[in-house]
């Protein structure tokens, strides 16, 4: 796992989970808003697209998206972890810093989109085989994109899940226990929980796509504090 340093400053903005498709206003106008409203940083922990790998078609579809937010990034810090929906992102954005995680290592923070820190030995096997870019590329060559085209727009089709997860402190718990930083924060699982674990405190950030939420960083004196807020669309529904 590629783990970049950077300083979290108070008032960055946090999301993740958008899956993004292609006409979803709600997301195109939050980002909007962080165009006219740049916060101190942006951090994408991934999914923030349904689909997005660096292929034609997947550009094209998600171009007003893309668009937006490298216009963000000229006004601002924007970081990007990768997550099991966009991968394989570097040819895509030019003016976004972007790696596996990201860590802070003054405040002892440590960011990243979740499923590069599972533990189940057959999900991480799943993992590396969808990032296999040279695999996908190599597929879409022989197949004269139709392969990938195809499966593109079935999983585009498909719906996001917005479920909560039977007993997720305790497996949590299990799975940060060699995570060596005091904030642990991750999206990828849609549940909007913070746990404090006396060593360390686990933040789980809500997923856009489920309830337009995004979150700020505030920093403290005595400490850490999170703050989730509703886009205006969420706000006026």
């Amino acid at each position: 796992m590629q783990i970049t340093k950077i300083s979290l400053k108070k008032g960055a903005v946090f999301v993740a989970d958008a899956h993004y498709k292609k006409g979803n206003e709600d997301f195109l106008d939050f980002l909007n808003h962080l165009l006219q409203n740049p916060p101190s940083q942006l951090f994408l922990l991934g999914d923030i697209f349904h689909l997005l790998l660096p292929f034609k078609y997947l550009r094209d579809y998600n171009k007003e998206a893309i668009d937006l937010i490298e216009k963000i990034a000229l006004k601002t810090e924007v970081y990007y972890t990768p997550g099991n929906h966009d991968f394989n992102l570097k040819p895509i954005f030019k003016n976004v810093k972007i790696s596996d995680a990201f860590a802070d290592e003054e405040k002892s923070i440590f960011i990243t989109h979740g499923d590069l820190t599972d533990k189940d030995p057959f999900y991480k096997i799943y993992v590396s085989l969808i990032r296999n870019y040279l695999g996908n590329k190599l597929l879409n060559l022989v197949s004269f994109n139709f392969v990938n085209n195809w499966l593109f727009k079935t999983i585009l089709k498909k719906n996001v899940k917005c479920l909560k997860i039977f007993d997720f402190k305790t497996k949590i718990k299990s799975k940060i226990a060699d995570i060596n930083y005091k904030m642990i924060v991750e999206g990828h699982y849609h549940q909007n929980e913070m746990f404090d674990f006396g060593d360390k405190v686990y933040v789980n950030l809500g997923a856009f796509a489920c309830d337009k939420s995004y979150h700020v960083f505030e920093n403290e004196i005595k400490g850490y504090k999170w703050k989730t807020k509703l886009s205006k669309s969420a706000q006026t529904n």
